[in-house]
């Protein structure tokens, strides 16, 4: 199938290719990577990452997270605070910790006490609906990844979670687009 260029069209694709795992094979996929994610060295040499919260149909964090806190890892996690402020990385300690949005995604409680500083977070697991392997990344189309991402310290490592399914050829990227620096999917 021949992909487009238009950052629209691209994410109705993309979500249809998502949509079409079975709940079987995502299982499957899901577990490839996280024995994948637990074999990258980058997350092992990791001290504090900063991961999304999967929703629906998106590759599984949980059992990344539930790793990362047995393996002593500081563990932080996406709040939306608004489209203007942007999000907040607040630590965890476990899932528990995570309550259902309006909108049913989970997401932490606001605690000014448990914000995770920038410079602090050395891998970031960041969610897409499509992936290129130059670091191309179409996210969901607010923006707030991108703007996040712009404040972290150089050396942290952006890393895309991605079913194979979801790695095109080419993602459309603005100079607003921050890309990744590598992809973990069920195949590599």
């Amino acid at each position: 199938m021949k992909m487009t260029n238009h950052k629209d069209d691209l994410r109705i694709i993309s979500k249809n290719k998502r949509k079409e795992l079975s709940t079987l094979d995502r299982k499957h996929y899901d577990s490839l990577i996280l024995e994948n994610v637990l074999n990258d060295q980058k997350f092992k040499d990791s001290n504090t990452i900063f991961i999304y919260v999967s929703y629906k149909d998106e590759v599984d964090t949980h059992e990344i997270i539930k790793s990362a806190l047995l393996l002593n890892k500081k563990v932080c996690v996406p709040l939306i605070i608004s489209k203007k402020d942007g999000m907040e990385a607040i630590y965890i300690n476990s899932l528990k910790d995570l309550e259902a949005n309006y909108m049913g995604i989970l997401e932490p409680k606001y605690n000014k006490d448990n914000v995770a500083k920038a410079e602090d977070i050395d891998v970031v697991f960041v969610p897409g609906l499509a992936f290129d392997t130059n670091g191309g990344r179409l996210g969901y189309g607010g923006g707030f990844y991108d703007r996040f991402l712009k404040n972290l310290k150089k050396q942290a490592v952006k890393i895309a979670l991605a079913y194979e399914n979801q790695i095109v050829d080419y993602v459309p990227m603005e100079p607003l687009d921050v890309k990744t620096d590598y992809i973990i999917s069920n195949k590599k």
